[in-house]
């Protein structure tokens, strides 16, 4: 099923999608130096010989954010079962693929801004070797359902010049 596509403007879309995704994973993937987006962004306000986001630009970013979008919304956090494994080991599984996705996505945004809890609370939970503070079936549920709202809200922008 194809998604309708909402048109927005690159300048008025990327600091939406910023809020979302980490800006330095889309730079990263396009193999460009961290300072390219904001360089294209803030082309009219800087004195820059960049003359902002051209037609490439633009379809390159549509591209990366419908597979960054496809991805997002397949992606699924879980709770191993505990058949052979200790609390620590399932603690860790658990970390590792937030941790997996917390290189594309802002977790702030989810654990904050979706699950209204502090930064304390999300990094006492991903602690490595710590057994006070897990993440409750609850809580993997929200993390899911924002990943997925992340990735459709990228598989419905279409940037524009």
């Amino acid at each position: 099923m194809e998604t309708e596509k909402i048109k927005v403007p690159v300048k008025q879309a990327l600091p939406m999608i910023a809020e979302m995704v980490k800006l330095k994973y889309v730079t990263d993937a396009l193999g460009k130096s961290s300072g390219w987006i904001y360089t294209k962004l803030n082309s009219d306000k800087i004195i820059t010989t960049s003359k902002g986001f051209n037609q490439s630009d633009v379809d390159t970013l549509n591209e990366l954010f419908n597979e960054m979008g496809e991805k997002l919304v397949s992606t699924r956090i879980y709770i191993p079962t505990v058949e052979n494994k200790d609390s620590l080991s399932v603690r860790q599984e658990i970390i590792e693929q937030i941790q997996s996705v917390s290189d594309m996505v802002s977790m702030p945004y989810i654990y904050i801004g979706k699950m209204k809890k502090s930064t304390s609370w999300y990094l006492n939970r991903m602690r490595k070797n710590s057994t006070k503070a897990s993440f409750k079936q609850e809580d993997i549920n929200m993390i899911n359902l924002s990943l997925i709202e992340i990735g459709n809200k990228l598989l419905s922008i279409e940037l524009t010049l």
